[in-house]
């Protein structure tokens, strides 16, 4: 005859159970290596972004009031990388500008067509480049303790998107194009131009979520 202690106490070794498979693979995950390996894959985004317009075709407009010095041109190029994930930039100004202060180059590009280098190229970037660093991560791992493919991509997948974001959010705050706003009469007010934060805030977390599992979970098993 079962008793209610008896029950009480099965369902507690049972969610006992399910405590200590949810924990294991938690405490085990190499959290800050994969913090670290997603600042990096963006960081090597940037590179070729900026090789592409540095030894590639793709060139910047340097008449461009915002884009008038050396550290302007290396921020935009941070602004396509941001584009390439969708993230639009915003302008502020301390005088009314007419139009939307949202925009993106890439789809820009993408209407008017003619760019040396097809907006695609850009937009992929970010996609491969999370996908082959989850694949990668993956496959240096000696051993799956969460013990499935599913819950393994997913863990990599997290992991990864802790350092993307931070690295995001930090790069949209400071990647800040300033410039002054002139007329005949001269200086007429200020502006400045910076990836969106919020946009930021929803696409860091999407892009490494979706891509880099998919990678990992692509090489799941795989490991030497």
């Amino acid at each position: 005859m079962t008793t209610q202690a008896d029950t009480d106490d099965t369902a507690a070794a049972s969610g006992d159970a399910d405590d200590a498979v949810l924990s294991a693979p938690l405490r085990t995950f190499p959290w800050t290596e994969a913090s670290t390996a997603a600042i990096g894959t963006f960081v090597l985004e940037y590179l070729v972004v900026a090789a592409l317009f540095v030894v590639g075709p793709s060139s910047v407009d340097r008449s461009v009031p915002a884009i008038d010095s050396t550290a302007a041109v290396f921020i935009q190029y941070a602004h396509v990388l941001f584009n390439a994930h969708h993230v639009p930039t915003v302008l502020r100004a301390t005088i009314q500008i007419a139009g939307s202060p949202y925009g993106n180059d890439l789809y820009l590009s993408l209407a008017n067509g003619g760019a040396s280098v097809s907006p695609v190229v850009y937009f992929l970037v970010p996609v491969v480049a999370l996908t082959v660093a989850g694949g990668l991560f993956e496959g240096r791992r000696r051993r799956n303790p969460s013990g499935g493919r599913l819950r393994e991509a997913a863990l990599v997948g997290v992991g990864f998107t802790v350092g993307y974001l931070a690295v995001g959010l930090v790069g949209s705050l400071t990647m800040v194009q300033r410039w002054d706003l002139t007329t005949a009469e001269g200086v007429v007010g200020s502006a400045s131009q910076q990836p969106d934060p919020y946009f930021t805030g929803v696409l860091f977390v999407l892009f490494p979520l979706v891509f880099v599992t998919i990678g990992a979970a692509l090489t799941f098993g795989r490991q030497a």
